[in-house]
């Protein structure tokens, strides 16, 4: 973290700093993002986990392509921008590839509308063109994107609207998995990723709470606040620490366990609940 600082002795002995608030602003909000995404897998772990799971596709679950014209001020682009980027991570899972395609030419027109310039944005669409039938460097290449996005907008003063596509593809990335769930099949993982999305939803809320006064995020917050609630439900606790040691190689590893219980019912009101955010979000 950086700060701009003008020290000064006066006769008292202490020290005046001229902070740089933007910056630290700046940085907490990055620190937030983080914390947001520290719970949330990969696309490449989620396919795994679908896979083990026997989930199946389903194409229903998306938002329609053409349902982009419908997008048309900076906040609906931008929430939908996060939405169909998680769908178009879900269509790769799958080697849906004229629909990861379809999903594609959406994500670059929801970008040009936002102003999105080609270094950060278009450019990085042209190397997602070129590796469409690559699943693992696709999957790798839409987060590279979204960062390049992320950055851009907040360096640019346009923090919410970056959120706000945060925002999008939380829920969505969260819909789809509360959807896949079948109740005949071992879902252990899958419940578990649902669980631990108790604490990216609370820093969610907490990035939000920090654009107070943006009516567009003041739509979303109460939503979001009861599903915190309906979260305070699932139990995640810290269980023991086992130490590993592997005499052959001669490495001891530290595992840290812990102990989440979930319900399906739980699940079924987090599902209805995301449902509803998602409609605001998509309609």
């Amino acid at each position: 973290m950086v700060f701009g600082c003008n020290m000064s002795n006066n006769n008292s002995g202490n020290a005046e700093f001229d902070v740089d608030t933007s910056d630290f602003q700046y940085q907490e909000q990055s620190h937030k993002v983080k914390k947001i995404f520290y719970n949330v897998p990969s696309p490449i772990e989620m396919a795994a986990i679908m896979q083990r799971a026997g989930a199946s596709y389903d194409f229903g679950l998306l938002n329609r392509v053409e349902n982009v014209d419908k997008y048309t001020t900076n906040s609906t682009m931008a929430l939908n921008l996060g939405v169909y980027g998680a769908d178009l991570s879900y269509t790769r899972m799958f080697d849906q590839i004229q629909e990861s395609v379809n999903f594609l030419s959406v994500i670059r027109k929801l970008s040009d509308g936002l102003g999105i310039p080609q270094e950060p944005g278009r450019f990085a669409v042209s190397r997602i063109e070129k590796n469409i039938e690559n699943r693992d460097s696709l999957l790798l290449i839409i987060t590279d994107v979204y960062g390049a996005a992320d950055i851009y907008l907040k360096e640019n003063n346009r923090g919410s609207t970056a959120t706000l596509i945060i925002l999008g593809g939380w829920v969505e990335a969260l819909y789809i998995a509360t959807n896949i769930i079948n109740e005949n099949k071992k879902n252990t993982e899958v419940l578990e990723r649902i669980a631990e999305q108790k604490y990216s939803l609370q820093n969610l809320i907490e990035l939000l709470n920090s654009y107070e006064g943006d009516e567009i995020i003041a739509l979303y917050l109460p939503t979001l606040n009861e599903l915190d609630e309906i979260y305070k439900a699932v139990e995640i606790t810290s269980s023991k620490t086992e130490v590993k040691t592997d005499s052959i190689k001669k490495i001891t590893s530290i595992d840290n366990k812990s102990e989440i219980k979930i319900t399906m019912k739980e699940v079924q009101v987090i599902r209805e609940k995301v449902s509803l955010l998602r409609e605001k979000i998509i309609k």
